[in-house]
């Protein structure tokens, strides 16, 4: 019985290790997966053809008009030219929430209706098409203290709906973001 005992403990403690080993490799994979990095001198055009497919995905999954990702992509990120949006993925300037994958920047926010620069922390994406899952997430789960915040967003029948519950719901600091989406979709 002794024997049988060695060799289970044997055969249990190298699978344990194979595991472990399964594990790491997969961990590691995972973080060196290849960034996209994108040119900060792309084109309106060639940017709201890269973002759409991912744009209509989401459409699809939770009724978030795709016109109103990429509008909200392309004004919040300068049409995919900010260092945030080339360098960083985050085309929405979704702020982080954890002390990983994210990066320092200065903001533009309005405040008591004066504009003033600030620091934040901004989350990092691995693509583009992570930024507008996250996006979608944020839409659809709403934030810690108002979980439907943006609720209506995905009642919406049109654009025009949407961009004003965005505004709504406290989407952006700037006043006239609804008309800006708007103007930007037409």
């Amino acid at each position: 019985h002794k024997k049988i005992l060695t060799v289970l403990g044997t055969v249990i403690g190298a699978l344990a290790l194979v595991l472990c080993l399964w594990a790491a490799i997969a961990n590691y994979h995972k973080r060196t997966k290849q960034v996209e990095q994108h040119s900060p001198n792309i084109t309106a055009a060639a940017f709201i053809k890269k973002v759409a497919p991912a744009a209509q995905r989401e459409q699809k999954r939770y009724h978030i008009p795709a016109s109103i990702t990429i509008a909200q992509a392309g004004l919040e990120s300068n049409w995919g030219r900010s260092r945030l949006a080339a360098k960083y993925n985050n085309l929405f300037g979704i702020k982080a929430t954890s002390k990983t994958d994210r990066v320092k920047m200065t903001t533009t926010e309005n405040v008591k209706g004066k504009t003033i620069e600030v620091k934040q922390y901004f989350q990092t994406y691995r693509s583009w098409a992570d930024s507008i899952n996250a996006h979608t997430q944020l839409i659809v789960n709403g934030t810690a203290d108002n979980h439907a915040r943006f609720r209506n967003v995905q009642k919406a029948s049109n654009y025009r709906q949407a961009a004003v519950a965005l505004q709504k719901g406290g989407y952006a600091t700037d006043p006239n973001y609804a008309n800006k989406l708007i103007y930007a979709i037409q």
